[in-house]
């Protein structure tokens, strides 16, 4: 896994997916020309929203600037549809593949070029009921490594299992939440989950097709801003 700074990039290569990390809590956040781009709908979803509506739409003005600069289109050109499942879905573009995910303070979206990818990122907090929600939703794999965990460490083991199952889930479009059977995958169907190093307190995971493909984590600055 590699790390590295920049604002537009010629790839991703094939066998690389790049997760870029926006940090929405930074002070040198340009929210007026992060969110410059962004169409009248999401102009408005981010207007409904009572809670997390500037966080929202400073990470969809971030997709659009970042899948903009693989395509060398305009931000604002860009046009999303959703597949039968959800999955948002760049129109009138094959070849790229993108997942997006959000928390309080903190996006990544993940990119490839030649595989199916989900992507999810979780702020670790003490309100979480993580035996219920481990038992209600996650697999006995899952829930065996977070038993294994040390107790100082059970909480981290128990996000990094969620970030896991959500991934998984966001690489097929399912509906998140669902409880996860861990079926034994087809051959041509294997998926491989990575963790992601991002910042402290949060834990992520990606999630792509096929096992020979590796991780590099970029972190978003719009040019001119930050280095």
């Amino acid at each position: 896994m590699t790390r590295s700074t920049s604002a537009r990039v010629a790839g991703p290569p094939a066998g690389v997916v790049e997760v870029w990390v926006v940090a929405l809590a930074a002070r040198e956040l340009a929210y007026d020309a992060l969110t410059a781009p962004l169409d009248q709908e999401e102009r408005h979803h981010a207007q409904r929203m009572r809670v997390g509506g500037r966080e929202w739409a400073a990470t969809r003005g971030a997709r659009r600037m970042i899948l903009a600069g693989y395509l060398g289109l305009p931000p604002a050109a860009l046009r999303f549809t959703r597949t039968a499942t959800g999955k948002p879905r760049l129109t009138g573009t094959t070849g790229l593949e993108f997942s997006l995910a959000r928390t309080d303070g903190l996006a990544v979206l993940a990119v490839a070029s030649d595989r199916a990818v989900g992507v999810d990122v979780e702020r670790e907090n003490d309100r979480t009921d993580i035996e219920v929600v481990a038992r209600e939703f996650l697999s006995p794999v899952d829930i065996a490594v977070i038993a294994r965990a040390a107790a100082e460490n059970r909480r981290s083991a128990f996000f990094a299992a969620w970030a896991r199952h959500e991934a998984r889930l966001k690489l097929r479009g399912h509906g998140l939440g669902e409880r996860s059977s861990e079926p034994a995958p087809e051959p041509e169907q294997l998926v491989v989950v990575r963790a992601l190093a991002t910042r402290p307190g949060f834990a992520a995971a990606v999630a792509a097709e096929g096992g020979s493909w590796t991780v590099r984590i970029r972190d978003f600055t719009l040019p001119g801003i930050g280095a």
